[in-house]
């Protein structure tokens, strides 16, 4: 294989060659940045949430009477409601919450220390902390342990307390990560805090991932006790039929009282797919313009093989004459794809770098490495080669004889 050949016969179509060597390299920058994306999309499905999403069912109900409007009526109903869930045959356990975990939006604190001194601003780190009403079963229906301290019990029911005085202070639980920051080296349980005293610490899970303090999380037992306000259920089922225990769990609240709207009932599951769907659909339409961009690529390298092929019958015929085997040809034309697919390989580093600079601007971006970038390359290279291959494999059908007629 001679490079100074191949060099000079690239040279005499500089348009054609530079149009196709900046295909690949938008191809390369394109594919090894989709390919980040996937595997930060499967990486982020696949992590541990830290709590249990197998058979938990979620549903928001909003009433549409105005005698919810009247917090003891709406908390007797809520207590019908979870008397008439939990006397299921299909359902294991039952709470309620303001909010999922996963879940964008929602209510929202600052915490600091009661002893903080008031003219010092609450760290950016304690502000804007999710904030949990939940039931008393709330993490035992998420089986998630407790780290320090204890669980909710009856008595920290904080529902009346604030319907009585808005600066009612409630024993709370705060999350492991929120609790070693607030109270580094120290234990957290016992303190009182501008949110409540701290009876207990969870154990870490994904509160909101895409946070930068994915596990901080504040939970008090209360009901919000107001119409206008989000009511969630949770539901430990059975396994089984689940469009059944969806309608038996409607039946069952409609029953209880008729005027509400009784939200679509999801498993956590798919609550969690929903969540990452930003993400997912984004590493999958770049797959897809990548997918187009390769194709188009590939048509490109097989157009130049062919026109290259096409201009050079004369040549091909002297060496098929002067003794050339139907591989040497075939090299030969090959040769040419490869070089151009290692100056594309070279170049691409660079629009590897600024397309990935580009994204993360408007999205999370994780950087490139070494390894998805060799990936990419060997992809494009392998396509550029397969549609190389039938130009290339027609060129050794060229008959010496026929070449030659035509010089």
């Amino acid at each position: 294989m001679n490079i100074k050949a191949l060099f000079k016969s690239m040279l005499l179509r500089k348009f054609a060659t530079g149009l196709l060597i900046f295909q690949l390299v938008l191809t390369i920058g394109l594919a090894c940045n989709s390919l980040l994306l996937s595997i930060d999309a499967n990486e982020k499905l696949s992590r541990d949430v830290g709590f249990d999403m197998e058979n938990v069912l979620a549903f928001q109900v909003r009433p549409t009477s105005e005698a919810f409007l009247d917090a003891d009526f709406f908390l007797s109903v809520v207590d019908e409601d979870m008397a008439a869930l939990a006397n299921l045959n299909v359902v294991e356990m039952v709470t309620y919450t303001n909010q999922l975990p996963l879940m964008r939006g929602g209510n929202y604190h600052s915490i600091e220390d009661i002893n903080h001194p008031e003219d010092m601003p609450v760290e950016r780190q304690f502000s804007g902390i999710p904030t949990y009403y939940v039931g008393q079963d709330f993490f035992k229906l998420l089986d998630t342990q407790m780290h320090l301290g204890r669980n909710f019990n009856a008595g920290d029911n904080a529902t009346r307390g604030y319907l009585e005085s808005p600066e009612f202070e409630p024993n709370i639980v705060i999350s492991r990560s929120l609790a070693e920051a607030l109270y580094p080296g120290e234990s957290a349980v016992g303190k009182q805090t501008s949110e409540g005293r701290i009876v207990g610490v969870v154990s870490d899970f994904a509160i909101r991932p895409t946070r930068a303090y994915p596990h901080y999380g504040i939970f008090k037992f209360r009901n919000m006790a107001r119409a206008q306000s989000r009511l969630i259920y949770m539901v430990k089922v059975a396994p089984g039929d689940l469009k059944h225990t969806k309608q038996v769990i409607r039946d069952a609240l409609k029953k209880v009282h008729p005027e509400r709207d009784i939200r679509e009932i999801i498993t956590m599951e798919d609550h969690h797919s929903d969540y990452f769907k930003q993400a997912t659909s984004l590493a999958t339409l770049f797959s897809l313009l990548t997918a187009f961009m390769l194709l188009v690529t590939m048509i490109s390298c097989f157009a130049h093989a062919h026109f290259h092929v096409s201009k050079q019958k004369k040549l091909i015929g002297i060496r098929r004459a002067l003794g050339a085997r139907k591989k040497d040809v075939l090299l030969y034309v090959l040769s040419e794809n490869w070089l151009v697919s290692a100056i594309a390989a070279g170049l691409g580093v660079v629009s590897v770098i600024a397309i990935n600079m580009l994204l993360a601007n408007v999205i999370l971006m994780p950087k490139p490495d070494v390894m998805s970038y060799l990936i990419c390359v060997i992809i494009v290279f392998i396509s550029g080669t397969a549609a190389t291959g039938l130009p290339a494999w027609k060129t050794t059908k060229i008959a010496p004889v026929t070449a030659t007629r035509t010089l």
